[in-house]
């Protein structure tokens, strides 16, 4: 048995009486002890799905299809047995430290919170201080309070939050956005010891291939609330890809080429019938702004959405 699977998982948010679908049709399995990385343009969907996953979208969102994690179906599940799942079973750390850090308690007080629903006997003074040594934290820290951090210091903590209670899947949103190349390494570094044990997984959303490039497994790209491209990131970085989209992601960035793609990415409210790239499409054929194209196999364990990959 897989440890997620997703089927025809579909998205949206209601406001004002009008749905805005932000994610649609994705299909997604992630084994025991697998690393996946989605990346792709801010607003494509894939904070929405790591939240889908985690249970903890606002109200006005309504997620159909399915998720099962460990053959449990997480879609509709009632919210005290996703919190019981959460923390243990499924990590999450979100990408806003300046927010989900309580402002009134020291940083040791929050784990402690967070300690307690451990069944293990391990006292939390030596389960912080152990954490603080993974990510490079001083122990002073622990008697510190948020507003006394730096964003660097805020994001390790918060990614020790997310990781304290040694869940079997770890959701990273942007955990190295913001962070200075020490403090990108300790968080690195435990995510990498997290896979070591227990064949734990992780899925981490990030706009930085280098932290993606760093993780074994597998990358996806997503574009316009769909996977557009996945397969082994060694393979889709190192000059590999076959969508068009991914091929112009690489090239933007300041280490590659720095040729900034053209357009914008497709808004929710603007879908073409076509393929949702044909508008910004070097290779774009008239064929593709009439028929959307499916996630086709390419190569062994690679897939592409495009009619002409």
């Amino acid at each position: 048995m897989s440890l997620l699977d997703a089927a025809n998982l579909e998205i949206s948010f209601h406001i004002h009486k009008e749905v805005f679908r932000v994610a649609g049709r994705i299909d997604l399995t992630l084994e025991k002890g697998e690393t996946l990385v989605i990346a792709g343009e801010s607003g494509c969907g894939k904070s929405a799905f790591a939240m889908s996953v985690a249970g903890i979208l606002p109200p006005n969102a309504r997620v159909g299809g399915s998720i099962l994690y460990r053959g449990m179906e997480l879609v509709g599940l009632d919210q005290k047995k996703m919190r019981s799942l959460r923390g243990e079973q499924i990590g999450f750390i979100p990408q806003s430290s300046s927010t989900c850090l309580n402002p009134v308690l020291r940083i040791e007080t929050q784990f402690a919170h967070v300690l307690k629903r451990s069944a293990s006997k391990v006292r939390h003074g030596e389960a912080i201080a152990r954490i603080f040594d993974e990510l490079g934290l001083e122990r002073r820290v622990a008697r510190m309070y948020p507003h006394q951090l730096s964003e660097g210091m805020k994001g390790r903590v918060l990614a020790g939050l997310g990781v304290c209670l040694k869940p079997t899947l770890v959701i990273a949103d942007e955990p190295t956005k913001g962070l200075d190349d020490h403090a990108k390494e300790g968080v690195m570094a435990m995510f990498s010891r997290i896979l070591s044990e227990n064949n734990r997984s992780l899925i981490m959303i990030t706009h930085d291939f280098d932290a993606a490039e760093a993780l074994p497994g597998r990358l996806a790209i997503m574009y316009a609330g769909e996977f557009v491209e996945w397969g082994p990131t060694a393979s889709l970085i190192g000059n590999k890809p076959r969508h068009p989209y991914t091929i112009g992601l690489l090239t933007s960035l300041p280490n590659r080429d720095f040729r900034p793609m053209p357009g914008r990415c497709a808004g929710i409210r603007s879908l073409q019938k076509g393929c949702r790239f044909a508008n910004r499409c070097p290779k774009a054929t008239p064929t593709c702004h009439k028929i959307h194209p499916r996630l086709e196999q390419v190569s062994q364990d690679h897939w592409a959405r495009c009619l002409n990959a």
